[in-house]
């Protein structure tokens, strides 16, 4: 289970007996005092009805919030994408979605998205740049998982509920759960989950049985992660603890670490240990070296990096541990580094969502110890998939084990998860490749365009494929054996009339092909207004009075055969937004069919619709305006674009540089 679920069980119980009369409710003051104190599950009950009557952007964001926290990623996109419908959406709102979306695995949109973002927010445009690229990361490391390594989802460890967390205790496994049991029954659970409270359980190595520890471990509230000693008599563990004042809703609880001992047989608890600082801030998620001399543990204590991040503290000769202290930058980010782990041979493990990942938590390694680490690394896929993954154990191999994840296909809403590494692979014979490397920059100052959307078609299938030039302009394809491709670029902020013709038939070797796109700001172009093209209300047809007009855009492309032509066409704001739509559709249609009447290529003419969106006066709805007023919006403007010359191809290794 991610930390961040962990807390929200946790805040849901204590609210079935803070705040019950708020459940039923249906105003937006109780929903916004649910959503501060973060009880974001009830609060969404009640946001949901308020939408369904009162719809506003303020709402669909604190629902979209609402459904991030509780991290419904699926949910939380269709709500971010309701939110940014409204024109007045803050801007890091397409942050907040592009992050869902990478979770959802959807790299290529969440990349858009956070390219967006930036645009819209210059003061976070590095930023975005930089998790754009994080995306196209994880989209390699998805169509591209290490073929060395396999996962797979262990059934028989798994309930209906959450498994999280293996840990070896001698030759039993022990996880934490929050599953059903048969003699459960009266026992208080979740006020929100319906499920019991989280309780660490033993899979017992000789009968295969599970069960859970007994109530002295598993007593008060949730209970886990833990961590056992190599000689299995000493386990460290974590358990949740509310305030006193159950008036504090706004964070109603901490984690605290307490060791015990293992008795004839059975866990009896000794100590609590000494780190939290009597509940100002928590501490939970313990691992231990090898040797039982260092304790790492995860804490939210003041002076961090920001989130939580893993700290470490050794064990003096008299038993007791030494002060906290921060495993350094090399591991801790701005974000949650949570969940460490050891093994064997020393190597360090955890999971983050600060260092460059997939979507959610991901796992990475790391050589050293304490607070002295390099080589941090992501272990990729299948190890690591968009959703959370985290909590990793070894075997006494170093080559197998467990980990725990959220990822699409398991029994529960968390699930354990056997893996193997180091698995050898029949090598096979190389195939050619072919593969498109290119850059977009401004003609004349050769400044690269960040952000400009490249399309590639495939002529044989009609197929289109999209991405976006990266912070040097750089942008790049993969190409299919014998296959004819057509590769453009589409931005509104340039020319884009640049194309080139690819085609891998025929090559037999390896072939990188470059090409670069010098397209011009779109400044150049500008727009032709006929103020005197008029349309009647409700009607389409080119009126006598505006052929004389036409007539001269005909003259003009035919002296200027290098000129397209955009048919932008409006209406007045009387009537619905879908029928100006169409009204203003049909208007663009209509000039163009006289100009293509004319003899103009149809080719040449785009006819563009923009219905009642670009009034030219105040004539909105509901303002009372003149016949002569209202007229003025119904009319059709023409821009005038100017054709650049097209993109340079060549084939990396030859001569042969063609310009089409």
């Amino acid at each position: 289970m991610s930390l961040r679920k962990f807390t929200r069980f946790f805040f849901a119980f204590l609210l079935v007996y803070l705040m019950p009369s708020l459940l039923f409710s249906d105003d937006i003051k109780d929903a916004d005092k649910l959503y501060k104190s973060l009880d974001y599950k009830f609060a969404l009950e009640i946001y949901e009805k308020v939408m369904q009557g009162s719809p506003s952007m303020e709402v669909a964001e604190k629902i979209a919030n609402c459904y991030r926290f509780i991290n419904n990623t699926e949910k939380a996109e269709t709500w971010y994408k309701k939110t940014l419908k409204y024109p007045d959406a803050p801007a890091y709102n397409y942050k907040y979605l592009a992050d869902v979306l990478k979770q959802n695995g959807k790299f290529e949109e969440a990349e858009h998205n956070y390219l967006t973002w930036g645009e819209k927010d210059q003061s976070v445009n590095t930023e975005a740049q930089q998790q754009a690229e994080v995306c196209r990361t994880a989209k390699f490391w998805t169509e591209n998982p290490d073929v060395g390594a396999s996962i797979k989802n262990e059934k028989a460890l798994n309930s209906e509920n959450s498994d999280f967390s293996p840990v070896w205790a001698g030759k039993d496994l022990l996880v934490v759960s929050d599953r059903w049991q048969k003699e459960m029954k009266g026992e208080k659970v979740y006020g929100w989950t319906g499920n019991p409270y989280l309780k660490l359980y033993a899979l017992h190595s000789e009968n295969k049985q599970i069960e859970a520890l007994n109530k002295k471990i598993n007593s008060g509230f949730h209970t886990g992660p833990a961590v056992v000693n190599v000689t299995a008599d000493t386990m460290i563990f974590t358990r949740s603890v509310p305030f006193k004042n159950k008036n504090n809703s706004n964070n109603p609880g901490r984690q605290y670490l307490l060791m015990a001992v293992k008795q004839n047989g059975d866990w009896m608890v000794k100590d609590k240990l000494p780190f939290n600082a009597d509940g100002k801030f928590s501490v939970q998620h313990p691992a231990l070296s090898p040797d039982g001399r260092i304790l790492y543990f995860v804490s939210d204590m003041p002076g961090g990096y920001g989130g939580m991040d893993i700290y470490y503290a050794e064990k003096q000769t008299n038993g007791t541990w030494s002060a906290p202290v921060n495993c350094g930058s090399e591991i801790n980010t701005s974000e949650d580094d949570v969940f460490p782990s050891v093994r064997k041979d020393g190597k360090f493990y955890f999971a983050s969502k600060g260092h460059i990942g997939m979507g959610g938590l991901d796992i990475f390694s790391a050589e050293g110890s304490k607070n002295n680490f390099s080589k941090v690394e992501n272990l990729r896929a299948p190890l690591n998939s968009p959703k959370d993954d985290f909590g990793i154990v070894f075997n006494e191999d170093n080559l197998t084990g467990y980990l725990s994840s959220n990822r699409a296909g398991g029994l529960g809403m968390d699930d354990i998860y056997s893996f193997k590494l180091g698995i050898k692979v029949e090598e096979k014979p190389l195939e050619n490749i072919y593969v498109v490397q290119g850059i977009a920059v401004e003609k004349g100052s050769n400044i690269p365009i960040i952000g400009l959307q490249v399309i590639l078609r495939n002529k044989n299938n009609g197929q289109e494929t999209s991405v976006y030039s990266d912070d040097q302009g750089k942008f790049s394809f993969k190409l299919d054996k014998e296959t004819d491709y057509v590769l453009s670029g589409n931005s509104d902020k340039y020319f884009t009339s640049q194309k080139g013709d690819i085609s891998t038939k025929g090559i037999k070797q390896s072939t990188v092909f470059e090409i670069k796109f010098e397209l011009e700001k779109s400044k150049n172009a500008y727009t032709i207004t006929l103020n005197n093209i008029y349309y009647d209300f409700n009607k389409w047809n080119i009126r006598k009075d505006a052929e004389a007009e036409l007539n001269k855009v005909d003259q003009f492309m035919n002296n200027m055969p290098q000129i397209n032509l955009e048919l932008v066409a409006h209406t007045d704001a009387r009537g619905t937004a879908a029928y100006n739509q169409k009204l203003s559709e049909k208007r663009a249609i209509s000039a163009m069919n006289y100009l293509v009447g004319k003899g103009i290529d149809a080719q040449r003419l785009k006819p563009i619709g923009k219905g009642e969106t670009q009034l030219i006066n105040q004539c909105a709805d509901g303002v009372k305006c003149t016949e002569a007023e209202h007229q003025l919006n119904r009319r059709t403007e023409f821009k005038i674009i100017k054709i650049t010359p097209v993109a340079l191809i060549k084939h990396t290794g030859t001569s042969l540089l063609d310009s089409k």
